[in-house]
């Protein structure tokens, strides 16, 4: 993992999950349990885990995941574009608002005056009976949001073209390129739906040849890197199926279909199909770049 929005993700994910099964615990047995046995003992219970709670590994998931949140909230902002930008706010909001805040405005409140309680005192009932109550409403609020905000980092994560597939991107782009010519539509799919432009470019030559849907030929990176780079503005993502591949003495040609989806200029999310064909050819290290490609060939 050595991006760090994934590395980020993958631990506001886990720190989230964690923090819910915690509070999960408390609204669906523990908080029950305390209601059963007499008010006295009820208190001095609650009042005992309100001090032992408050130790370095339980702080170090609750505040480091909140940390965590942050930074991908600020990062979903100026990322916005970029694929899984919405959930990685989403599930950051979810953290710091429905958890953290609602911990601190909330549940620690109640905690401060079920401490100042005398279990045996006349008034102890009354009491316990409204923190029950209050404490266990709020407890299910932070559990809910704690929840939700794990699987909107889940999400995120998994989705293809965000956080985890940018990583996976980004090490393909580092470490290989297709040493197959059946590879090269799948390199293509997951640099163009993590939004790598650049990685995109690095599979096709420098003079590679590109047919546009009006039947017009484009010639060289920097023709087709504004058609590319406006597909990647447009959020497409694809799915790729090599249906055939021909090789003959270090030249390939793919027939591939492309199913996926985009925004228009509406903001509607619209479906994309593509029957398209590529030609590719054998560089001197082994690996395979595209030297034509018509993503409308076969319609």
């Amino acid at each position: 993992m050595n991006n760090p929005i994934c590395l980020l993700t993958f631990l506001a994910a886990l720190g989230s999950g964690l923090v819910a099964g915690i509070f999960f615990a408390f609204s669906n047995f523990v908080m029950k349990a305390l209601a059963r046995v007499p008010p006295a003992q009820g208190i001095a219970a609650m009042q005992s885990i309100n001090v032992v709670v408050l130790n370095r590994w339980f702080f170090a998931v609750f505040f480091a995941t909140a940390v965590c949140c942050l930074a991908l909230a600020i990062t979903s902002l100026v990322r916005w574009q970029k694929p899984g930008g919405g959930y990685l706010l989403a599930g950051s909001l979810l953290y710091l608002i429905g958890t953290i805040l609602v911990t601190i405005a909330c549940n620690v409140p109640l905690n401060d005056a079920l401490a100042a309680v005398d279990p045996s005192s006349a008034a102890a009932g009354g009491v316990w009976s409204n923190y029950l109550k209050n404490w266990t409403a709020w407890n299910h609020v932070r559990t809910v949001a704690a929840l939700l905000a794990a699987g909107s980092f889940t999400i995120a994560f998994c989705r293809p073209g965000s956080a985890g597939d940018l990583a996976r991107s980004e090490t393909l782009t580092s470490g290989t390129m297709p040493n197959k010519p059946e590879e090269w539509p799948r390199q293509f799919e997951r640099h163009l739906n993590a939004g790598d432009l650049d990685a995109v470019m690095s599979l096709y030559e420098p003079d590679a040849r590109f047919v546009t849907p009006s039947g017009d030929t484009l010639v060289g990176h920097d023709a087709i890197r504004k058609v590319l780079g406006s597909l990647i503005a447009a959020k497409t993502h694809f799915q790729s199926r090599v249906v055939r591949a021909v090789t003959l003495d270090g030249i390939a040609q793919l027939y591939t279909d492309f199913e996926g989806t985009r925004v228009d200029e509406l903001g509607k999310t619209v479906p994309v199909r593509n029957k398209a064909v590529e030609v590719l050819r054998r560089q001197p290290d082994g690996s395979w770049k595209l030297i034509i490609g018509d993503p409308n060939a076969r319609e």
